[in-house]
Formats: C-alpha cells, structure tokens, sequence
C-alpha cells in the first residue's frame, strides 16, 4: 500500500485518480487546510505537527512507502503545536528549521527512514507529467534572453547553500525578485509591482531550478496553470525550467495560454 501525503493545488487528485482507476491500494494523509480528500476511503486529516499520528496511521496499515505531493505551506515555528512523537524530534526539527526548508525536508526523511518507511519520488508516478520538451510552443528566445536565463541558473546555484528559494525573475539581465518564503507566485506578482512601478519598457523571464542537493522526493518543483497567469500579468515574457526536474500541469491550457500570449516555457 502507498501512503499519499498530500497538500494543496490540483496534482494530488489527479494522482488519486490516476490510482484508482490503475486499481491500486493507497491511504491517503491529508494535510490541506479545507481537509480536500475527505471523500475518499483511507483519508485520515492531519496537521504538519502530527508526526507521531502521521507514523502510528502508515504502520496500522502496513504502509511502508509514501510519496509528499502538493504544496504545503511553511507555517511560523512558534505557534506549532506537536503531538508527543514531534515533540520528541523537536530539538532535530527546530534546528533544521533555522537552516531553511530544505533541511526540514532532509530531516522528516531521516525521520521517516528511521521508521522504516521509504520517501518515494511522486515523478515515478507521474511521468506523464514530467516537462521535458526543449521548448513548449518553439517561441523563439533571443541571446539577450538567454543570457539573463544563464545568470538567473548561476544566482540559483551561488544561493543554494543558503537555502534560499528556487526562483528569480530577471529583466533586462538585472535580477528584480527573488523568491522567499512567500513562495513562487507571491514573488511574481511582486516583480509585477516592481516593473510597474520602476516604468520597465522589456518584459521579464522567470527562471525557476532546483536547488543545489534538492531533494525532490518531497520537494518537487512543479508549474501550473495559475504560475502562468501570472507571469503573464507581471509582465513576465517566459519561463526557464529544468529539464526531467519539474512537473506541468495542465499542459494543454498551459500551451494554448502561452501561443496566444507568446509566452516561451523552455527547459535546459
């Protein structure tokens, strides 16, 4: 059986689906704030803070591989409440926590580990899914472009050890936003605001990889609909990605939405 913990937007449901029409078995951990998936058989509502349920859940039914899919936001430390066995990991989890998150993420993999279950990537489960197109509607990218997309992949790298987020928005080769906390596309519409407001005349590029030692296992870099839109609004002409290393949804909308907008997505 695969355990499923799953958080927001839309990529959870559509591996649901995907595993029940293949017959298979799955429990699903639901950690959405409106408890999304409670129409399902096997759902069981959580908290992030409710590891010790979330293990003592896996192991009543032999669960002994899950996949993390969908986004869950990273929530304020202080006003956490942890069951017994999260209490237990706190000291490991709020020192991971001062580092960033992928070293929260690196250490509830550790955790699961020491449990005896095994964090699968959810790419094995959807590859269908997986951008590996060079270039989704062969747009063509100017040199100006490419060269602001090199720096943006550089900048991501320099700042890896850093922990800092996977995203960077360029104009003109000049960086304009960088992500934070606030996640991808809370740092769009800001570099929307910034353009605006510092009258930019050339359109920007997002530049969204993988950090140095990403661990996609439970941090899988993913494009929607919605990301698009945005860009599209923040006067955003392309997106840059990383090949074989990100997921697209709705890729059919995506497409017609960028051909009409001439809107380049590439992966490198």
């Amino acid at each position: 059986m695969l355990g499923i913990i799953a958080g927001e937007t839309s990529l959870p449901k559509y591996l649901i689906n995907k595993l029940i029409k293949n017959n298979s078995k799955f429990l699903i951990l639901d950690l959405t704030k409106s408890n999304n998936f409670k129409k399902y058989a096997n759902s069981y509502s959580l908290k992030i803070t409710q590891l010790g349920k979330a293990i003592s859940i896996l192991n009543k039914n032999n669960c002994k591989k899950i996949i993390f899919i969908g986004k869950v936001k990273r929530p304020e430390i202080s006003l956490l409440k942890f069951d017994k066995k999260a209490f237990f990991y706190l000291p490991r989890l709020y020192s991971a926590f001062k580092k960033g998150d992928g070293s929260i993420l690196k250490e509830i993999i550790k955790i699961f580990n020491e449990n005896k279950i095994k964090v699968l990537n959810s790419m094995k489960f959807t590859p269908e899914l997986v951008f590996n197109e060079k270039n989704i509607n062969n747009i063509k990218v100017s040199n100006l472009d490419k060269t602001s997309i090199n720096k943006g992949i550089q900048i991501i790298k320099t700042l890896s050890k850093f922990d800092i987020g996977q995203s960077v928005v360029l104009n003109n080769g000049y960086v304009l936003a960088m992500e934070g906390p606030e996640g991808t596309d809370e740092m769009i519409k800001r570099s929307g605001y910034l353009s605006k407001k510092l009258k930019l005349k050339n359109k920007s590029i997002l530049i969204k990889f993988p950090k140095a030692n990403q661990d996609l296992r439970v941090d899988l870099p993913t494009l929607g609909l919605d990301t698009v839109k945005n860009c599209i609004k923040a006067n955003i002409k392309g997106i840059a990605v990383k090949r074989s290393q990100n997921i697209i949804l709705e890729r059919d909308k995506i497409f017609n939405l960028t051909k009409k907008n001439n809107f380049f997505i590439i992966s490198l």
